[in-house]
């Protein structure tokens, strides 16, 4: 934890109002901050900050997408480029605790920030008149919501991280924390988030980008979804499943209610009522993705880079220039079974798209359907759509320029939703969400589904693949799917425990390693929970010494 504070202190680009909040030993000047409410906002803006650099959005898509069966190394690259060496230890499943995608400082210094406002912010409203206990309540959702969010994300790629509710001010601070165990983490999340929900900012509150740029209700309840849907996934449990329907419902309500009808739209299915507000087949790409997209109406969180013209780099970089050029690949592709598309029964054949009229499969691969063995990304990246995909898609450019990086999306909360009614045996009602989902994405002719009980987990999975692919969420997805399907354990061990270790699924490791030519020889390297996650940096390890390694890289 020394060295977290040691890279906010020497490498985090500060802002000057910051700077005389985070300072090197004996140089804090409390007495000169936190007097006013635009003080409070500009430090909860260096929290956001923080997510938005380079090296949390690079870790987001290694971390999920590279790790699972959507990414691999690009064939491209004929020299040791800069983090080459780091992507093929993690794609051989060998990783060494030095690597750098192993790093978590960002995540500990924005939550640092967010300590920094719980810390502080009280003691404004008695110096501001113009902070208000609104406005005080607004900003207290916002960190803990932020906090719950980065506790979150490491604890599913690490399992047992330090936590703590202190500010440090200064390098000399004890920060040797030990670790808590995941059960622990989880709850204080869920705590925190159900204590401020009731006091987020509304939907569409702000009428700019901090409407998605910022955590509203829908916001927090699509992280108090994800967070119960984990949970329930590994525990079973079935209140836990049904806390995640609660939250999505509410979420699906909010948007609902904010959608205004045109009465004077041309077509009169734009005049109709519907259950979900979703962009129609030909313009979703442009409304989410595209260069003139920006927080579309079923967004709702997205990491900001349009609205001060900061360039997502590391998106551009390890999905189409890796030298931050147009060079046309960047240091990941995707594999075939994200290119093309197989309306085949073998139940072997792993491609993800089952019709060639879908078309999430032209908007999200370049060159799809043809065949080849990797294909370059093709969503975030090109700057329109492909057009219809009943003809000949003619593919647009990319560039690089300023893509929101989405964290939630509507079609994202329906299909947790749909997962967790599959567990409490309610495929029917689970297949009429996937439909829907599908069905905005088919060009023509009618969607493939087909409701089978028995299959209906598995179809989810694969509806989430289709839909939110190259988005840091199918690692996860499948460790839901894992936990789920692991014999012989008491599953309250691993929420607890570092002590019993499940031997992965075989449905799991199917997934996971169908993009390595000897699959079965692969299956070596994830004999069981502790390979699942990322190794602790060594440097981390060496500064706190409270910390313990993951068994599984002791060695």
């Amino acid at each position: 934890m020394k060295k977290i504070l040691s890279i906010i202190l020497a490498s985090v680009a500060l802002s000057s109002c910051v700077d005389t909040v985070i300072l090197p030993e004996n140089k804090i000047l409390d007495e000169d901050y936190w007097q006013k409410e635009s003080e409070v906002n500009a430090v909860v803006a260096q929290a956001y900050n923080q997510l938005r650099d380079e090296s949390v959005i690079r870790n987001m898509i290694v971390w999920s997408d590279f790790r699972s069966d959507e990414l691999t190394i690009s064939s491209d690259f004929k020299t040791i480029e800069a983090y080459t060496n780091d992507l093929s230890e993690i794609y051989s499943w060998n990783i060494k605790q030095t690597n750098s995608f192993t790093g978590w400082a960002r995540f500990y210094s924005c939550i640092n920030y967010c300590n920094l406002v719980l810390k502080k912010a009280a003691g404004v409203m008695e110096l501001d008149p113009d902070y208000t206990i609104g406005s005080y309540q607004t900003t207290i959702a916002q960190v803990k919501a932020l906090r719950a969010f980065c506790y979150f994300y490491l604890v599913r790629v690490f399992r047992d991280i330090p936590v703590t509710a202190d500010a440090f001010m200064n390098a000399s601070d004890d920060m040797d924390l030990p670790q808590v165990a995941p059960a622990t983490v989880l709850a204080q999340c869920i705590a925190d988030l159900e204590e401020v929900e009731s006091y987020a900012p509304q939907n569409n509150a702000y009428g700019d980008y901090r409407d998605r740029g910022f955590f509203n209700k829908d916001g927090i309840d699509a992280l108090l979804a994800d967070i119960y849907l984990w949970r329930a996934s590994i525990n079973h449990d079935a209140n836990d499943y049904q806390k995640c329907i609660d939250y999505c419902d509410k979420i699906i309500a909010a948007k609902k209610a904010a959608h205004v009808i045109d009465e004077r739209a041309i077509r009169p299915e734009d005049r109709e009522e519907k259950d979900y507000y979703l962009s129609s087949c030909l313009n979703f790409y442009n409304d989410i993705f595209g260069e003139s997209g920006q927080s579309a109406e079923e967004s709702i969180l997205e990491l900001q880079f349009k609205t001060d013209g900061k360039a997502n780099n590391a998106l551009f970089q390890m999905y189409y220039g890796f030298r931050n050029n147009n060079s046309g690949f960047g240091y990941m592709k995707t594999t075939k079974y994200y290119g093309d598309y197989s309306n085949s029964s073998d139940p072997n054949n792993r491609n993800v798209f089952k019709a060639n009229t879908d078309q999430r499969l032209y908007e999200y691969c370049y060159n799809a359907n043809d065949g080849i063995d990797e294909h370059a990304v093709r969503k975030f990246i090109a700057s329109s759509t492909a057009g219809d995909v009943t003809s000949k898609p003619a593919e647009k450019g990319a560039r690089s320029y300023q893509k929101n990086w989405i964290l939630y999306r509507l079609t994202d909360i329906m299909l947790m939703k749909a997962e967790a009614l599959v567990q409490l045996d309610k495929p029917e009602e689970a297949f009429e969400l996937a439909k829907v989902v599908n069905a905005r994405a088919v060009s023509s002719g009618t969607s493939y589904l087909r409701y089978d009980r028995n299959a209906m987990e598995g179809m989810i999975l694969l509806e989430r693949a289709r839909e939110l692919c190259f988005e840091g969420k199918r690692y996860f997805d499948l460790l839901r799917y894992n936990f789920r399907h692991m014999n012989g354990i008491q599953y309250d061990k691993l929420l607890s425990e570092q002590s019993s270790f499940p031997a992965n699924s075989e449905e799991f490791l199917g997934w996971v390693l169908a993009k390595y030519p000897d699959a079965t020889a692969m299956k070596s390297k994830l004999p069981d929970e502790r390979y699942l996650y990322m190794p602790l940096n060594e440097d981390e390890l060496k500064v706190n010494t409270a910390l313990i390694q993951n068994s599984a890289y002791n060695k």
